[in-house]
């Protein structure tokens, strides 16, 4: 025992004023003490002998005891209370995206922050060197750009060249197969003129001939006349004959002169033609040699322009392979200038990381370095155990927003249709145990937990003033609206048989029915009842399903 819990006396052991003061207060609670005792040992006695008295005067009368219950609409009020921590609306690490020495550090925990502001600086000299060296690589890969559109530029003149070459070629080799074309027509022309003069030539040897052949009757015509002419004298002579016919024979004879005369001029003349329609065809024949050597030298003038042709259409071939090589180089350049800019904005950025700003409004919660610190880059980002957790003991600083604030409960199954979205609920915390703040239901999950049965419900509350911190243990209580009234039934008044789900009742007259019921959320102790009685029933609790429909018993009332 306390010496506080002993009774103060003096020294002659008599109660001092303070232990008689005390005295009657200690006689008062144990009249108290067993009253209580006493009431809860007669109270059960007393309604045991009631109903027992009850049983006996139902003995008496020959009707079965049952024992009822008279219901009456209740309100539905379903306010339902559940745990839960409260946590930030938005929360995170800001963890180093570059590796360095914290130069400087503007915040410490507690600071209130907006988005943008300046964090703290972290010094990189090597990412500094790295951005020189690419945007020199990126400079460099420039100039090699410049230089292959140059060599392509120069490469596109050289086809434009070619290709002019290449016309100039054909156009020669067309004229060339036109005065081909002119020489073989030349030459079917002096083929033609030989076969005219051979024609002539034949002709006026046939002439010749002919002469020659008139030149040899003439001869004979005027050999004869002589003979005749000699003979025909000695006759006249001899005068046998008339001078008269002398005469004619004389005549005869001049007149055949006169026709060999005539017909040597004539085969003379004849030879001369025929000498020169000879002439005429070795001339002809001169001519044709001399076209058809003009012909080959053609045929060789096409050959060259063909060649000349052929040569200049490999060259743009060749000049257009080095313009393809040259556009290739060109997109190799710009591949490289796409690829070192794409380096140059990638060491930018890391280099912008090297100020950390803050991503939102909020609270600094946690600060896990100071000036001087080595920070390494955390490029995996915050494990879900520290971004449940407002104060992280990771990455440079924890960040919150916590001018409104979220609750995240898991409701039992059995009550998930008591919530839904915009519900109105009250949050208590233990540090303001007078205090409610008011929340309403976000969030509501669509599916439940299979693993807890749960539904996953999130409450936003306003936190303007700051009282609610982040990782507080809250009491989240939901609303209902005030609806219907329902009827809840205690669950020992339930009959499951081969009829179904029913309760018996009992009326006014004492006639016991059995009505069959529709039920719905069970609660344990009590089941609600949807449809089947209106309220103002007297239902059977531990029911006899022995008893008939209709029979008359003897209820015995308790409460509700």
């Amino acid at each position: 025992m306390e010496p506080d819990d002993q009774p103060i006396a003096d020294q002659a052991g008599a109660p001092t004023p303070a232990a008689r003061k005390r005295t009657p207060k200690v006689f008062a609670g144990a009249a108290l003490v067993a009253f209580l005792l006493l009431a809860v040992g007669l109270i059960p006695r007393l309604s045991q002998g009631r109903r027992l008295g009850e049983a006996v005067e139902s003995l008496k009368s020959g009707l079965p005891v049952v024992s009822v219950v008279r219901l009456s609409g209740k309100s539905n009020d379903a306010d339902l209370t559940l745990p839960s921590n409260i946590q930030a609306i938005e929360q995170t690490t800001i963890n180093a995206r570059t590796s360095g020495y914290l130069a400087e550090r503007f915040v410490d925990i507690g600071s209130k922050v907006t988005k943008g502001q300046l964090l703290a600086v972290v010094g990189s000299p090597e990412l500094d060197q790295q951005l020189a060296q690419t945007a020199a690589e990126a400079t460099k890969a420039q100039a090699g750009l410049g230089s292959a559109l140059a060599d392509s530029a120069k490469q596109l003149a050289a086809i434009s060249a070619a290709s002019a070459e290449v016309l100039r070629s054909e156009a020669a080799r067309s004229q060339a197969k036109a005065d081909l074309v002119h020489l073989q027509a030349k030459e079917a022309q002096a083929r033609a003129a030989v076969n005219v003069a051979r024609s002539h030539e034949t002709e006026l040897v046939k002439r010749e001939a002919a002469a020659s052949a008139d030149l040899g009757r003439a001869r004979s015509q005027l050999a004869l006349a002589q003979k005749t002419l000699g003979r025909w004298r000695d006759l006249e002579k001899a005068e046998a004959v008339a001078g008269q016919d002398v005469d004619e024979k004389q005549a005869a004879y001049e007149s055949c002169v006169s026709v060999r005369e005539a017909a040597d001029a004539t085969l003379s003349s004849a030879h001369a033609a025929a000498e020169s329609a000879r002439e005429a065809v070795r001339v002809a024949l001169s001519e044709v040699e001399e076209a058809s050597a003009d012909v080959q030298s053609g045929y060789g003038h096409v050959r060259a322009a063909d060649a000349v042709v052929a040569s200049s259409k490999a060259n743009v071939t060749a000049v257009k392979a080095a313009y393809r090589a040259s556009r290739s180089g060109v997109a190799s350049a710009a591949a490289t200038i796409s690829s070192d800019q794409a380096n140059v904005r990638r060491v930018q950025a890391l280099q912008s990381f090297e100020r950390i700003r803050a991503p939102f409004d909020g609270v600094i919660t946690a600060r896990n370095v100071d000036t001087g610190d080595l920070v390494n880059s955390s490029p995996g980002g915050t494990g879900a155990s520290d971004q449940a957790n407002a104060v992280t003991r990771s990455g440079l600083f924890g960040l919150a927003k916590t001018d409104a604030l979220r609750a995240q409960i898991n409701v039992p199954e059995d009550s998930a249709s008591l919530v839904h979205e915009g519900q109105a609920t009250e949050v208590t915390v233990d540090e303001y145990p007078r205090r409610i703040f008011k929340g309403l239901v976000f969030h509501v999950s669509g599916a439940l937990d299979t693993a807890s049965r749960t539904l996953l419900v999130e409450v936003r509350v306003p936190n303007l003033d700051g009282s609610l911190k982040p990782g507080m243990y809250a009491k989240i209580k939901f609303l209902s609206s005030r609806g219907p009234s329902i009827l809840w039934l205690p669950a020992n008044a339930l009959i499951f048989n081969a009829s179904g789900t029913r309760v018996a009742v009992v009326d006014e007259a004492g006639i016991l029915r059995y009505l069959p019921v529709r039920l719905g959320r069970d609660l344990g102790d009590r089941i609600e009842i949807l449809d089947g009685l209106t309220g103002t029933e007297r239902v059977v609790t531990n029911p006899d399903d022995s008893i008939p429909d209709g029979a008359r018993v003897k209820p015995v009332e308790e409460h509700a």
